[in-house]
């Protein structure tokens, strides 16, 4: 018995069998979907202080060995 593999669909969510109209409300969709995305990026940014002593690099301290 073969197995043929079927035929694997592209991850692009643009189809070739779609309408024109469906490609473009897809299109439209992803750019608003991108679009809130970068508003979110930038609301998440604005509330990040960038003064926190967390987010500033410290070097590792060094534990100087004492002599014995």
């Amino acid at each position: 018995m073969s197995l043929t593999p079927s035929p694997r669909r592209s991850p692009s969510p643009l189809r070739q069998a779609d309408s024109p109209a469906a490609v473009r409300d897809r299109r439209t969709e992803l750019g608003r979907a991108d679009e809130a995305r970068a508003e979110q990026r930038e609301r998440d940014d604005a509330r990040n202080d960038p003064n926190a002593s967390k987010w500033r690099y410290q070097p590792p301290q060094r534990n100087e060995k004492e002599p014995a």
